[in-house]
């Protein structure tokens, strides 16, 4: 039978315990989250509406009717006009749109919820469905008539003279 010493055992023991600790700090400074990964500039590509009658039928909003498109967009806010710039610190800078006062972006629930607020009260929430270094679907549920999921795709831009450049 192996026999080991009760001083090498507590060494051990200290040392499996601080070297799963530098581990653990290391991934949590260098891991990939959502609050590092919306960061930066982001370009609208596309909008779908994704009714649950029709559920084969994918509509982008310019497909829409004029009727549904205006009353979908009729209670969103003013920022929905193309280009997204996160802060790092949580502030959303809307571009093409009339700004009233800056709003505020938040992670929430486990990093699948972006909540943007205005004065500490919640404007809209989406549902974070994808998002990596270079595109981010989002899924905003809305409380109409309609059955169904407005999906934004956005894709990142590098800055703000490269996209001017594509403009």
């Amino acid at each position: 039978m192996l026999r080991i010493s009760r001083d090498l055992l507590i060494k051990l023991t200290y040392l499996l315990v601080a070297s799963l600790l530098f581990v653990s700090v290391g991934i949590i400074m260098y891991a990939e989250n959502p609050e590092r990964l919306i960061q930066g500039v982001w370009q609208e590509k596309e909008w779908h509406l994704e009714k649950d009658n029709a559920p084969h039928q994918n509509l982008t909003v310019a497909m829409l009717s004029k009727g549904l498109r205006d009353e979908i967009l009729q209670e969103l806010e003013e920022f929905h006009h193309g280009v997204w710039k996160f802060d790092g610190n949580r502030v959303i800078h809307p571009d093409g749109g009339v700004i009233r006062d800056e709003m505020e972006w938040y992670i929430k629930g486990r990093g699948h919820i972006l909540e943007l607020r205005r004065d500490g009260k919640p404007l809209e929430s989406f549902q974070i469905q994808r998002i990596d270094e270079n595109s981010m679907v989002l899924h905003l549920n809305l409380d109409l008539q309609v059955k169904g999921v407005i999906k934004i795709v956005l894709e990142r831009i590098a800055d703000r003279e490269e996209y001017a450049k594509k403009v």
